[in-house]
């Protein structure tokens, strides 16, 4: 279904209005931008997924083994390590994100299980996720069937949103704590991915997928549960803290990814699949960020294009071969994002209203 949803999308394809001009080229299709890609970029290699896998785990291992060393050297140390925690957990995410695109490797099975046992740490139930995050894939930029970042008019912030919802969403500090309660459990805006009523889910067999993943993370508060005890301090500190470190880190990435002032969001008529990749924004986030959190910052327009298709590790070098390509034509956006704290505070305070009809964006149309 995803794959050909791609093609027949690919295939009606034209640029959106704001990047014509008399010397822009028709952008490739997706089949150009296949061949100009070298065929081992679409190869997946278990082996070194699961490297990537232990790499991760043994990054946050080694954290876990050196908490008391670093807790006798006070505050700021401590801030270090929650810090260094919550990173390596995001960076533990992005392997499972693999395992939902089916690039982890060329098993279903390991698929699912290596993406059960990234994600219930970081208490994302895997398979509701995954098909959420499918759905923002196959209609990204889609006005209303994009999923996780929802898309707002600036009809709607006006007359639906309250004050204090738009305030809270325009508020950067939202970030710490949106993602896994606000979005997974509270079901805000796509459906709670813990319960098995939820509107995310059509049929029987991903109601019992949803109560299979999300009993795999209430699994896992079990196992904290055993570990910390009654030590309260060490659990807040330990896990809790970081996993708010982890919630600041996807939102932030994921946000900027999809949101930059020439952003145009499509109404159903005017959207397509490959319009809707070529909003999506390559960022690099320097200090060697990119290359440990697996490249999903600075390859990500490649990514969305061949989201099942091509592991993080072949991403940097499946973007060098299209990048010449898209800048030709004029749909590649590329933008240094190393103060990108900076960034997504301006971006989530100001980007909020989408203005027109058919093509959308955050600017208002000059009367």
């Amino acid at each position: 279904m995803v794959e050909s949803i791609m093609e027949n999308e690919a295939s009606a394809a034209s640029l959106p209005s704001s990047f014509k001009s008399a010397e822009t080229k028709k952008h490739p299709t997706i089949s150009e931008l296949r061949k100009a890609i070298p065929q081992e970029c679409f190869e997946k290699n278990l082996l070194k997924s699961l490297y990537y896998m232990a790499r991760d785990f043994a990054a946050l291992g080694g954290l876990v083994y050196s908490y008391k060393t670093f807790a006798e050297y006070g505050p700021l140390a401590m801030f270090v390590w929650c810090n260094l925690t919550g990173f390596f957990m995001w960076c533990l995410f992005v392997v499972g994100h693999d395992c939902g695109h089916t690039s982890f490797s060329n098993y279903q099975w390991v698929n699912n299980i290596c993406g059960h046992i990234c994600h219930a740490p970081l208490l994302v139930p895997f398979w509701p996720w995954k098909k959420s995050h499918q759905l923002h894939h196959m209609y990204h930029n889609h006005l209303t069937k994009d999923m996780s970042h929802p898309w707002l008019t600036a009809e709607y912030v006006e007359n639906e949103l309250s004050p204090l919802k738009e305030a809270i969403m325009a508020c950067p500090a939202f970030a710490f704590v949106e993602y896994t309660f606000v979005y997974l459990m509270a079901g805000i805006a796509d459906g709670s991915h813990y319960l098995p009523t939820s509107k995310l889910f059509a049929d029987t067999t991903e109601r019992i997928q949803c109560a299979v993943s999300s009993l795999s993370c209430i699994g896992f508060m079990g196992v904290l549960y055993w570990y910390f005890k009654d030590d309260v301090q060490s659990f807040w500190t330990m896990y809790f803290v970081p996993l708010l470190i982890f919630n600041m880190w996807l939102i932030v990435v994921t946000y900027l990814q999809h949101h930059e002032e020439d952003t145009v969001v499509y109404e159903e008529g005017e959207w397509n699949y490959l319009k809707g990749a070529f909003e999506t924004v390559d960022r690099t986030y320097g200090f060697g960020i990119d290359d440990v959190h697996h490249n999903i910052t600075d390859g990500h327009v490649t990514h969305h294009i061949f989201f099942t298709q091509i592991p993080h590790y072949n991403l940097t070098k499946a973007t060098a071969a299209i990048r010449p390509m898209l800048k030709e034509c004029g749909v590649y956006k590329q933008k240094d994002s190393r103060d990108f704290l900076l960034q997504y505070s301006k971006n989530v305070m100001t980007l909020r209203k989408l203005y027109g009809k058919g093509v959308l964006s955050f600017k208002p149309k000059e009367n």
